[in-house]
């Protein structure tokens, strides 16, 4: 076998293994994609805490539901959430999260 014949010899192998290594990505990315289809997708935290950053750091602001929109707060337990109430943080006036909490007044 001549040098030449073995230089195309093993292009055809890279080739090959090139190939099978595509094909093995491809298969890989169709399982994630199935795989993540098929995951429920995460669950909204119950309660957020929306801030403000003071001198003195930050200090909550308004309680928020955990799917409202109006804010990106800090998760917080329903503990956390009826505390912030009972201490005057101001409810969201879209979804009333002290109506959910049993504190209306």
């Amino acid at each position: 076998m001549s040098e030449l014949e073995s230089w195309r010899a093993a292009l055809a192998w890279l080739g090959w293994q090139h190939r099978q290594a595509e094909q093995m990505v491809r298969a890989l990315e169709t399982e994630l994609t199935a795989t993540r289809a098929r995951r429920p997708p995460p669950k909204p935290p119950d309660w957020k805490l929306e801030t403000a950053r003071t001198a003195s750091g930050l200090r909550g602001v308004r309680v928020h539901i955990g799917d409202c929109s109006m804010d990106d707060g800090r998760t917080i337990s329903r503990g956390e959430a009826r505390r912030a109430l009972a201490e005057r943080i101001e409810p969201c006036s879209y979804y009333s999260p002290e109506n959910a909490l049993g504190m209306a007044t």
